[in-house]
């Protein structure tokens, strides 16, 4: 029967990792618990949903080799507030499992067996590319915001990743180009980064559902490096003593590029402070905490914002930025640009766009690889 003997901080953060991956709702009761099992020197913790599961090694003291699971919350809870800094757990008849301290401590949790906790998938990983976990973190944040929560867009409910090979003439043959984009229709986020060849081998690319990005952001967040690799219709990624294996959205992620302007007509740019700052303002008097309606009359060197909601009351700022041409009109959400001006890095933004009818592009020095799109919103009622 299962018996270690453990670091409380070695095991504290893969507890805390998996809480978000359990399936509290299912009616499956093992998959509310963690699957926790020993070799000849690690004790090792397996969660899943089905759809995403999740595997840690920690070493410690083997007293006995055993497999047993045990309900996710408890054992966290318990474990995070435990008052000793070495923490036994050991199996007892009928699958109870005791958390103690010697004669300071001790809890009992009932578990279950783990004959019917399903099976972590072997991956074969051959198909993947090493990436800093930095730049891996950066993908994901700058496109998540993006994805749609709408269920009736279900290729839109996550990231769509592809491997762009480099131009021979103008790059490095051993480096490729790793990239992300979201949309949920209304706006969408593109973000790229460079990373060594040879890299993932993704013909059409393939979509990460949200969930699933998210707990990757958690898994690279204590290490370097991570490996992130593709198994059919799975997506792996290998960090430290941490693996995780995520089921991809089957859906075809429509072509992007053709809502991109492929060439820029009108430039401007401002503090990112400034705009977003007077935004956050306005939207206070907007009644539909979502679509934020505003409008932005663009002159030489300032922009008059106003919100396009009269219901609660109105609002006008006028923010300098840097601009010389026509003056012109552009009505946009404002939470979206907020949103996008909230994961930029660049203190200055540079705003392009065609027309009123047309999208506006988002871009900073400092947010090297970075798109952020915008739809406009109709001006006829103005």
């Amino acid at each position: 029967m299962l018996h270690v003997l453990i670091d409380k901080t070695r095991i504290v953060g893969p507890l805390q990792k998996v809480q978000s991956i359990v399936d509290k709702k299912t009616i499956m009761n093992i998959i509310n618990n963690v699957f926790i099992y020993t070799d000849d020197e690690n004790l090792y913790i397996e969660a899943t949903d089905l759809e995403i599961s999740y595997r840690s090694r920690i070493s410690c003291e083997i007293k006995d080799q055993g497999a047993i699971t045990v309900n996710s919350k408890q054992l966290y809870e318990i474990v995070r507030e435990f008052p000793s800094d070495v923490i036994e757990l050991r199996e007892n008849e009928n699958c109870w499992v005791t958390i103690g301290a010697g004669a300071k401590a001790e809890y009992r949790i009932g578990g279950l067996a783990p004959d019917d906790f399903p099976k972590f998938r072997h991956i074969t990983s051959e198909n993947y590319a090493d990436i800093k976990s930095k730049q891996l973190r950066a993908l994901i944040d700058k496109t998540i915001y993006a994805s749609s929560f709408d269920e009736k867009k279900y290729a839109l409910s996550g990231i769509y990743m592809q491997q762009l090979e480099t131009d021979q003439e103008s790059g490095s043959a051993d480096v490729s180009i790793l990239r992300m984009v979201s949309s949920d229709g209304h706006r969408l986020s593109l973000m790229e980064t460079e990373i060594e060849a040879p890299a993932l081998k993704l013909d059409d690319g393939v979509i990460i559902p949200r969930k699933g990005a998210n707990e990757i952001r958690k898994v690279i967040e204590d290490n370097d490096s991570a490996r992130i690799g593709i198994d059919e219709n799975f997506c792996f990624v290998l960090s430290g003593e941490d693996q995780l294996i995520i089921r991809l959205i089957d859906g075809k992620f429509p072509d992007y590029s053709v809502i991109i302007p492929k060439t820029r007509e009108r430039f401007l740019s401002f503090q990112k402070e400034h705009v977003f700052n007077a935004l956050k303002r306005i939207s206070i008097l907007c009644s539909d905490s979502m679509f934020r309606g505003v409008k932005a009359s663009v002159g030489t060197n300032s922009m008059e914002i106003e919100s396009l909601d009269k219901n609660l009351g109105e609002a006008r700022e006028i923010v300098d930025i840097e601009y010389e041409g026509e003056p012109f009109e552009m009505a946009f959400n404002a939470k979206y640009m907020m949103d996008c001006l909230a994961v930029m890095d660049s203190p200055r933004i540079v705003l392009t766009t065609n027309s009123p009818d047309l999208p506006c592009l988002l871009t900073g020095e400092q947010d090297k690889g970075f798109l952020g799109l915008i739809m406009p919103m109709s001006l006829e009622k103005e």
